[in-house]
């Protein structure tokens, strides 16, 4: 029956140097010295180890934390694109308005229009017979015939 494993990030060089003390605890004899080294090991070993779960909580506690910012981001999204859904209706206000906008938009131009006329003639018959005004541009001519 296998067992589950767990598997997570850990720094390598506390865990490099435990190894080191091992090999020379191994290579020398057992004494006082000895007995201390291997209590050092056994301390150094024991805060790897307390990193690491604190390091692993605080992951977890700022993964939940994203997870709740994603989640209510996409919420306030949700919410904002449902109020800018046009009800029908809105509909049927919007094309009136924009006819009325139209009708506005057409009575303005031909009111330019007429204007611009009127200053071309204006300033033909200021001028003297001799000399003519330079054609309107083409944007210009499209107007006036409008």
């Amino acid at each position: 029956m296998p067992v589950d494993e767990e598997f997570e990030l850990v720094p390598m060089s506390p865990i490099r140097r435990i190894e080191k003390r091992l090999d020379r605890i191994e290579d020398s004899g057992m004494s006082g010295d000895l007995l201390k080294e291997l209590m050092n090991v056994v301390k150094t070993n024991q805060q790897v180890v307390d990193d690491v779960v604190r390091i692993n909580s605080q992951m977890i506690a700022r993964v939940s934390d994203l997870s709740n910012s994603v989640s209510d981001l996409s919420n306030k999204l949700n919410d904002f694109m449902n109020r800018l859904e046009v009800q029908p209706n809105q509909k049927e206000e919007n094309s009136e308005q924009s006819d009325k906008m139209a009708e506005r938009v057409g009575k303005l131009e031909k009111r330019i229009n007429t204007l611009l006329v009127a200053m071309t003639k204006s300033r033909q018959v200021r001028h003297s017979p001799q000399r003519q005004m330079p054609p309107a541009p083409m944007a210009m001519r499209r107007k006036i015939e409008m």
